[in-house]
């Protein structure tokens, strides 16, 4: 499997073409083990690459937490230039812990692997809330005026997603723990 992948990205990577498409519709189509393997690997990076911040970086991060904990006081008047100058550096800070707090995005932005990645990040994501509880299918037929073409996705999706709970259901705590890891500082570490 991994030498038919490193050929396939050789090829991409020679002639041209993208290095990966989305791929299937994971909403019907059940992930593979490869899949899941895939989106690991992602956020393991991204996690490891946020475990060890230094610089501004490590100042976005810190000013984050921060204003967390001590929301600034909002200016009154006119601000002076040196309050203008932290303002715009706390802005910039602010913007680059946001990135931060998403750089498994920028990981598979710079693998070549967005799309494939957030196909999977949406369907890995949707089986951890409803493994958790905080998610619920109806099954294909959720009641109103569904077509007939829309309870058969229902029920496909149904069918996917009975088949990727057994499969991502061993990972949650880690998806959990590297999720943290990467963006736990935002939003007071929800």
């Amino acid at each position: 499997m991994r030498l038919v992948l490193s050929v396939a990205l050789a090829g991409t990577v020679l002639f041209g073409a993208p290095a990966m498409a989305a791929g299937p519709d994971y909403g019907v189509t059940p992930l593979t083990k490869a899949d899941v393997d895939f989106y690991l690997d992602i956020l393991r990076a991204a996690a490891a690459h946020n475990a060890h911040l230094t610089g501004d970086d490590q100042a976005a991060v810190a000013l984050v937490v921060d204003m967390e904990k001590h929301p600034p006081a909002v200016p009154t008047g006119t601000p002076t230039p040196a309050q203008m100058q932290q303002m715009i550096r706390n802005a910039k800070l602010a913007a680059r812990a946001a990135e931060l707090a998403s750089y498994d995005e920028q990981i598979a932005e710079q693998r070549g692997v967005q799309a494939r990645y957030d196909a999977i990040k949406g369907e890995m994501e949707g089986v951890v809330a409803i493994a958790q509880g905080m998610g619920a299918s109806c099954g294909g037929d959720c009641g109103g005026s569904s077509t007939t073409a829309q309870i058969a996705r229902g029920k496909q999706e149904e069918a996917a997603l009975s088949a990727d709970k057994p499969l991502v259901t061993p990972h949650i705590a880690e998806i959990r723990a590297l999720k943290k890891q990467i963006g736990g500082f935002m939003f007071g570490g929800q």
